[in-house]
């Protein structure tokens, strides 16, 4: 299988790019983002643009992969509607159209957010675009909304806001082995997070969102396997 991650800066993203790395059914992939994810392995390759919204003179370099892990995310503070949708719902479906259109038998893993359930102006916009990326004809697909998550060793969050959550959490976060056994549908680690968006691109799975117990349950199967 030959991947595509996007955000593979970011604390997700590099769980999820780590995962693929060490997978023995990826063989090869693609990181696309705005700057390099600093990381070399044999596998990878990374296609830096400086406006993600522009890659018409790229597309050739998209083609012939089988499936997309994006993990792009910004914070909804201090942005309207209008700017938050453009990032986290526009970015995300040009992109999704864009590659399914390249590579037809293709499949996408969208990385939500837990509480995308909920009232909120981000939980809306969330909503609709795991809407639309399910009405899209992928071989697989599904999106992924975790919750508090323990970043792997070496694996920092991007965001300034998601530091300091973690930076609060940090002791909270050493029992992360125990709190997955006890509170599943609240804790995980980026490496069970990785292995489970894996699997979602690897084989159509029972529901299309998948909450925090989910997550656990599929990630901690594909770790034991």
């Amino acid at each position: 299988m030959k991947v595509i991650i996007f955000g593979a800066t970011g604390m997700v993203g590099a769980g999820a790019l780590r995962e693929a790395l060490s997978s023995d059914n990826v063989e090869a992939v693609l990181s696309v983002g705005r700057r390099s994810c600093g990381v070399q392995h044999p596998k990878l390759r990374e296609l830096n643009l400086p406006d993600l919204f522009d890659f018409s003179a790229v597309e050739n370099q998209l083609r012939g992969y089988d499936a997309c892990i994006w993990t792009i995310g910004v914070s909804s503070l201090g942005l309207d509607e209008v700017e938050y949708t453009r990032i986290t719902e526009e970015l995300t479906l040009l992109w999704a159209r864009a590659l399914l259109r390249l590579n037809p038998k293709f499949s996408f893993c969208y990385c939500s957010g837990g509480g995308a359930d909920g009232p909120g102006m981000w939980a809306r916009v969330r909503r609709r675009v795991e809407e639309r990326l399910k009405a899209m004809p992928f071989q697989a697909s599904g999106s992924v909304r975790p919750g508090f998550i323990r970043p792997g060793r070496g694996i920092r969050a991007a965001n300034r806001m998601q530091r300091v959550i973690n930076m609060i959490m940090a002791p909270v976060l050493l029992f992360t082995p125990l709190l997955v056994r006890v509170m599943p549908f609240l804790f995980t680690t980026s490496e069970i997070l990785g292995k489970a968006m894996l699997r979602v691109v690897e084989e159509p799975q029972k529901r299309f969102i998948l909450e925090m117990r989910d997550i656990n349950r599929i990630g901690r199967l594909a770790l034991a396997a």
